[in-house]
């Protein structure tokens, strides 16, 4: 053969090996650049998807399980790093109101006002309220849910008077509904309010779905950029088919619960069941988007953009999760603020440990 020839073919043949080899990284970098997802147990993750602590504060309420984002804030302050939210713990009636400026503001110390909203609900105070979530309406309303109770009580913003209690009902999905007696506390976790009084149920596990709630004989709407309220937007459940208040302040007596019945459940995926071994909250982002934060996963993760009715189970966004810091234990409230920086209240019975966290943002 001749030398020259040889000599060629070899060099042809290291630089088809280097070619392949760079299609190869890059096709690697590629797939962590656009978050491709490959399992919840990746030996390498992509970067990024390691949260890290921004800021801590101590909220005085013993065990954290709900958070709410006050809708009329100040987008300017969230983007400098404040926020003004509710908390609500599992342990008590008690109400935190949270509100910080934020970079701005870094020398003054948080302003946080608490109240207890057992007299008002007609509860004794001491108890537990087996809270665990809270969410607002873009008006004058702010809603609790109590697991074991499965009712969601809802309250003026000055926490003073009972706007209206919702019983919720499984009862038209015999294996739901099993689950739901068997387990008590597995029930609801976590909640975002819907348009036509409907309301986006998170369960926690036995087995980890969501639940759309709303007036019986409605249709189920399942999610999209519509179904969720707008800034200024009032629940239609605390108002009446006439117009009229459910509840009047000239009453003394707590109002009677009404139902609302479960219309539609979608259990996870096994995508999103590998990811998230438990559901502790549900959140809506400033992009619209569901959030869902698993408690023993530690684990942050954006749904599917769209849920249809017609659906049975519920999705991740194709690589969109993000993992908590590490020793964040008992995760269990969430917001997101302006900038797609995650707030996260964790489930301790010290009220003198820092207890809720602003965390480094995740991907839009």
């Amino acid at each position: 053969m001749n030398t020259s020839t040889s000599a060629n073919k070899a060099r042809t043949g290291v630089a088809a090996c280097a070619m392949a080899a760079v299609i190869c990284v890059c096709t690697v970098l590629g797939s962590f650049g656009n978050g491709a997802y490959a399992g919840a147990h990746d030996a390498v993750e992509a970067p990024g998807r390691q949260l890290a602590i921004v800021s801590s504060y101590t909220l005085p309420i013993a065990e954290v399980s709900g958070l709410a984002k006050i809708r009329d804030s100040s987008i300017e302050m969230e983007k400098n790093g404040g926020i003004d939210l509710y908390a609500i713990g599992d342990a008590s009636y008690q109400v935190a109101r949270f509100r910080t400026g934020g970079a701005n503001h870094a020398s003054q110390e948080p302003d946080i006002r608490i109240q207890d909203a057992a007299h008002a609900l007609g509860r004794k105070a001491g108890n537990d309220s087996q809270w665990e979530a809270v969410a607002v309406d873009g008006k004058e309303s702010v809603c609790m849910l109590s697991e074991t109770r499965a009712e969601i009580s809802c309250l003026d913003t000055d926490l003073q008077r009972a706007r209206a209690l919702f019983s919720l009902d499984v009862s038209g999905f015999p294996q739901l509904d099993s689950a739901w007696k068997e387990f008590p506390n597995s029930r609801g976790e976590g909640m975002i309010l819907m348009k036509k009084g409907h309301v986006l149920v998170l369960k926690e596990k036995k087995p980890s779905m969501l639940i759309e709630f709303g007036p019986e004989g409605d249709q189920p709407m399942g999610y999209g950029s519509d179904a969720f309220l707008a800034p200024n937007e009032a629940f239609a459940g605390l108002v009446s088919s006439s117009g009229e208040p459910v509840y009047r302040a000239n009453r003394s007596e707590e109002p009677a619960a009404r139902r609302l019945v479960a219309l539609q459940a979608w259990e996870f995926s096994d995508q999103l069941h590998e990811l998230a071994h438990d559901a502790s909250e549900i959140a809506l982002g400033p992009d619209g988007r569901v959030y869902l934060l698993s408690q023993e996963s530690a684990t942050l993760i954006r749904l599917e953009k769209t849920l249809k009715p017609a659906e049975h189970k519920v999705d991740v966004e194709h690589g969109a999760y993000w993992r908590l810091p590490q020793g964040m234990d008992k995760a269990e409230g969430l917001v997101i603020s302006e900038g797609m920086h995650p707030w996260i209240g964790i489930d301790i019975k010290q009220t003198n440990r820092p207890n809720l966290f602003r965390l480094s943002p995740i991907d839009p």
